[in-house]
């Protein structure tokens, strides 16, 4: 696909999502407990850098015919999520800092009238296992978008390396 934030149909994403909700939404006040908060932090951890991704590609489409993310765009945002999860579960200021941020981003997006309330983080540095999901992220990011083909190729880059390979070698 060609379409910004096309990535968001890979069916990690998809289920990232999934396991995200019914996780926090049901499993989390069923079942609670460091399970079901790792669980969260893996599938919210894996699932971030798709939807920043997905907005910057969103803002660029209407003004660059290059809108596509490259490779190095992609592990940069990987890293940047990576260092902001580490940050918001090991530092006190800037947990805070994220739990009314995120807090007031629920206030606007539900138009609600009443005051701003954090949203609650538990501060653990073991959660900070669940990093290397990063590495995976940018897999399948990797393998959904790839590198962009020149214009005009009508072959995947492998097969039309391998046809010009085969061309040059006759």
């Amino acid at each position: 696909m060609t379409r910004p934030a096309d990535f968001l149909l890979s069916p990690w994403v998809l289920a990232s999502i999934v396991v995200l909700v019914v996780n926090d939404h049901v499993l989390k006040w069923t079942f609670g407990g460091w399970l079901t908060g790792k669980v969260s932090d893996v599938a919210g951890v894996f699932l971030l850098p798709f939807l920043i991704l997905a907005i910057y590609e969103a803002a660029r489409k209407p003004f660059t015919p290059r809108w596509r993310t490259t490779a190095v765009e992609a592990a940069i945002v990987c890293g940047v999520v990576g260092f902001g999860f580490a940050a918001v579960k090991t530092i006190g200021p800037v947990g805070d800092a994220y739990e009314y941020m995120v807090g007031l981003l629920r206030t606007v997006v539900t138009a609600s009238s009443g005051p701003v309330t954090p949203i609650l983080v538990y501060r653990d540095a073991t959660d900070l296992v669940v990093l290397p999901i990063l590495a995976a992220t940018y897999l399948v990011w990797r393998r959904h978008r790839g590198e962009p083909r020149p214009e005009g190729d009508p072959y995947p880059r492998s097969i039309s390396a391998t046809r010009k390979a085969s061309s040059s070698d006759c």
